[in-house]
C-alpha cells in the first residue's frame, strides 16, 4: 500500500498525519452520530413535558389544556431550531428560544382555557404561576444537562460524525485542520490522495468503507475539474454514505447563520452530491421492523416450517437446509439459508432454476411454487445479513441471457447500498423468477433502485402487505 495515497489523519493534532498502519487511542471506536443524540433529546423533552402536563392537569388546568400546552411547546421547540445540533451544543443559544417558546405556549393555553370555560373557569392563579415557573426551570435544567452530556460524549468519542476525505491533499489537510476545533464530534479519520502518481486511492477508499463506518465522504477537488469529479462520483456513487464536495477554501471561511440540515456537517459549506439511502432514524425504524416481524413470523410460520422439514426428509435424502453464496450489503458475500428443494447432487451448481427443472424433487416443487423454501431466510434477517424488504440477493455468478448482471446493467452495484430482502418492490410488481432476457434483469434492477431512492418506513409496510397477497406465489415462482 503506497504511503503517497493513503494517509490516516488525526484531527486532534494541528498538523501531524500518521502513516497508514499506525494507530491512535484518540481515534473513535464504536460511536454514534450526533443525529442519534438529537433523537434522544426529543425523547427526553417529550418525557419531561408529559410529566409537566400531567402536573398542570392535576392542579386545575385540565387535561385538554395541559395537553395543548405540551404540544405547543414541542412544536415551538422545532420551530425555533431547538433541535438543531448547534443549539443543543450551546445552551447560550438555547435558553432564549426556550423561554420564548414557553411564554408563547403559556399565553395561548391560558387564552384557550378562558375562552372555552369563561366565568366557569376556576383557576388557582398562584399555584398555576408557581407551577408554570417551576416547569420552565425543570425544562431549562433538562436542556442544560443534555448540553453538558453532549459535550462530555463528544470529548470521549462516544458521539462522532466520521468523515473520510479524498482528493487534493493540500485542501484536504486544510479541511481536516478546520475541524480540529469542531465541537460537534466531526472527525476526519482518513485522507486519500488520488493525485499521487499511480494512485489507487478510490479503490482503497471503497475497501476501507466496507469494514469501517463512514458518515460522509468529502471530495476536495476544485469544481472546475469536472472530468476528475465525474469519475470520482461515478466510482463512489455505489457506497451507502453521504457524498459531498468541498469546492474551495472559501467554503471553510464563509460563516453562515443558517443551521446545518439534519445529518450534515455544521459550520462548513459543502455541496451535496448523494445521500445515504436510509438515515439514522430510518435505520432504527427498519431494524425494529425487521427484528419484530421476523420474530412474529418465526412463531407464526414455525409449524409450517416443521411440515417442510418433514416433507423434505420424506422426499429426498440429505440435509434439510442448504446455504448458498449471495451478494449482500456493500457487495459483501454472505450465506443465505433456504429449504433444500433439489436433489443433493444438483445443489450449488451455480445454474439458475428453470421451469420443470429435473433437479427439483416433487415436494421441492410445492415449496418453490408457494415460496416456502425462502422461509429460513427469517434467520438471515435475525442475524442481520438481510432485511425483510430490499432487493433480492443474487448469486455472484448469476447471468441474464448469458451475461453477468454486473456487465448487463451499469447501475447494478447501486442496489447493494441497502441490505437485501426476503421480498422487494420488484417481486411484488411481478419481476421475479428467471432472467432469460436482458430486459428482465434491467426491469428488476430499475425497480430495486426505485425502492432505494424512495425508501420510507411506509413503503416497507406497503411491500410487506402486497407480499401477503401477491408475493408468495405466481406464474414466475417455480
Amino acid at each position: 500500500m503506497s504511503e503517497d495515497c493513503y494517509r490516516l489523519a488525526l484531527p486532534e493534532m494541528d498538523s501531524d498525519f500518521l502513516w497508514a498502519g499506525e494507530t491512535s487511542a484518540e481515534l473513535p471506536g464504536a460511536s454514534c452520530s450526533f443525529a442519534v443524540f438529537l433523537y434522544a433529546v426529543i425523547f427526553c423533552d417529550f418525557l419531561v413535558m408529559s410529566g409537566i402536563a400531567a402536573i398542570y392537569a392535576g392542579i386545575g388546568a385540565g387535561a385538554p389544556v395541559a395537553f395543548l400546552f405540551m404540544l405547543l411547546v414541542l412544536i415551538l421547540f422545532f420551530n425555533r431550531n431547538l433541535y438543531k445540533i448547534e443549539v443543543v451544543q450551546d445552551f447560550g443559544k438555547a435558553w432564549p428560544q426556550l423561554v420564548a417558546a414557553w411564554v408563547v405556549a403559556g399565553v395561548i393555553a391560558v387564552g384557550v382555557k378562558l375562552m372555552t370555560q369563561g366565568d366557569e373557569a376556576q383557576i388557582d392563579y398562584h399555584s398555576c404561576l408557581v407551577a408554570y415557573a417551576a416547569g420552565l426551570g425543570v425544562v431549562m435544567g433538562e436542556r442544560l444537562g443534555m448540553t453538558l452530556l453532549f459535550r462530555f460524549l463528544v470529548r470521549r468519542g462516544v458521539i462522532s460524525h466520521i468523515v473520510a476525505v479524498i482528493g487534493a491533499p493540500d485542501l484536504a489537510r486544510r479541511f481536516s485542520r478546520e475541524l480540529v476545533n469542531n465541537r460537534f464530534g466531526v472527525r476526519v479519520v482518513m485522507i486519500f490522495d488520488d493525485q499521487a502518481a499511480g494512485s489507487n486511492a478510490v479503490d482503497m477508499l471503497v475497501a476501507y468503507e466496507k469494514s469501517n463506518r463512514i458518515d460522509t465522504i468529502v471530495i476536495t477537488h476544485p469544481m472546475d475539474n469536472s472530468e476528475r469529479l465525474h469519475a470520482l462520483v461515478q466510482r463512489l456513487g455505489s457506497l451507502p454514505t453521504n457524498i459531498r464536495i468541498l469546492p474551495c477554501d472559501l467554503a471553510m471561511k464563509m460563516k453562515t447563520r443558517r443551521y446545518a440540515p439534519h445529518g450534515e456537517i455544521p459550520g462548513v459549506q459543502l455541496v451535496a452530491l448523494s445521500d445515504r439511502p436510509i438515515d439514522e432514524w430510518g435505520g432504527v425504524a427498519k431494524f425494529l421492523l425487521d427484528r419484530g416481524v421476523a420474530l412474529l413470523a418465526l412463531l407464526f410460520f414455525g409449524p409450517l416450517m416443521l411440515l417442510c422439514v418433514a416433507g423434505i426428509k420424506l422426499s429426498s435424502p440429505g440435509p434439510v437446509l442448504f446455504r448458498q453464496k449471495r451478494i449482500g450489503y456493500k457487495n459483501e458475500i454472505f450465506m443465505v439459508y433456504k429449504f433444500r428443494s433439489m436433489h443433493m447432487h444438483a445443489c450449488n451448481t451455480g445454474k439458475l432454476t428453470e421451469r420443470n427443472d429435473a433437479r427439483i424433487f416433487k415436494f421441492g416443487h410445492v415449496m418453490r411454487k408457494l415460496s416456502l423454501d425462502e422461509l429460513p431466510q427469517i434467520f438471515n434477517v435475525l442475524k442481520g445479513d438481510m432485511s425483510l424488504v430490499g432487493p433480492r440477493p443474487h448469486m455472484p455468478e448469476a447471468r441474464a441471457a448469458g451475461h453477468f448482471y454486473f456487465d448487463v446493467v451499469s447501475a447494478y452495484a447501486l442496489r447493494h447500498r441497502v441490505k437485501p430482502g426476503i421480498t422487494g418492490w420488484a417481486q411484488v410488481c411481478g419481476w421475479r423468477g428467471p432472467t432469460e432476457t436482458v430486459e428482465q434483469i434491467e426491469k428488476r434492477v430499475a425497480h430495486d433502485l426505485f425502492y432505494i431512492d424512495n425508501w420510507s418506513f411506509g413503503f416497507d409496510l406497503l411491500i410487506l402487505i402486497k407480499t401477503l397477497f401477491v408475493g408468495f406465489a405466481g406464474k414466475n415462482a417455480f
